[in-house]
């Protein structure tokens, strides 16, 4: 028997007891005593009535503490996947800015055309959407987020609403289906991103404009990938510390 259990039992049977007591006093007409022993079984009926609640409010607390606990656990194992996807999106990226900075060098220093470039045409336009998934933070908002007891974890955790990684990925897609592909087909034998592209005609391509702007482009998108995929590495990470923290202390 727990505690809480073991305080309202004693005071079930200091009740009884009492009760006890207040018939004998009344068959025995001692009606002082009998009022005095009323009056201690109406405060005893207070004091348990009191345990009872406080019983209550611990049972609801330790139930809010340990849907807190798997919420935080579930928020968690999500980030270590998204670690995953950030990871495949931040060397895709750079890979990216590889190949386009090899190709600009090619360009720039007008050196000869070779069949290596072609790797590197293609690759100097891939980029990477990147998708977070967290089912338990999806969960937490259907709760109320005021369920995490920690306000700096609160807090950080708003950033999955922000949009702004979404937002970033898709001006990319845009900008290569709207505006790059439509010059590219027109430079290359095929325009696929993870396989070769091959030039129709390098020195036509070494002297246009729009490819080089195509090129810089898709450059400085990668460019921002990196740099904000990074802070959000760097901020999931001390999130995901703060949270395995709250969670060895819960």
């Amino acid at each position: 028997m727990g505690q809480p259990a073991a305080l309202a039992f004693k005071a079930k049977t200091m009740i009884n007891f009492f009760r006890r007591i207040r018939k004998k006093l009344a068959d025995d007409n001692k009606p002082l005593k009998y009022m005095r022993y009323a009056l201690g079984e109406i405060l005893l009926v207070v004091v348990g009535i009191l345990i009872a609640l406080t019983i209550n409010n611990k049972n609801e607390a330790r139930k809010t503490k340990q849907f807190e606990y798997e919420i935080l656990l579930d928020i968690s194992i999500s980030m270590d996947e998204n670690f995953a996807s950030l990871n495949r999106c931040l060397n895709g990226s750079k890979k990216a800015i590889r190949s386009a900075n090899i190709i600009l060098q090619f360009l720039e220093e007008n050196l000869p055309y070779h069949d290596s470039l072609d790797v590197h045409f293609s690759t100097s336009l891939e980029w990477c959407s990147l998708s977070l998934t967290n089912a338990g933070y999806e969960s937490l908002k259907t709760y109320g987020r005021n369920l995490i007891t920690n306000d700096t974890i609160r807090e950080n955790l708003g950033v999955y609403d922000s949009g702004w990684i979404e937002t970033l990925a898709q001006r990319q897609e845009d900008y290569f289906y709207n505006t790059a592909s439509p010059v590219l087909i027109g430079l290359f034998e095929k325009v696929a991103m993870r396989t070769e592209m091959k030039p129709f005609n390098y020195e036509e391509l070494k002297n246009s404009n729009s490819y080089i702007s195509i090129l810089k482009t898709s450059k400085a998108y990668r460019e921002d990938q990196v740099y904000w995929y990074t802070e959000w590495q760097i901020f999931l990470t001390n999130t995901y510390e703060l949270i395995n923290r709250e969670l060895k202390k819960k």
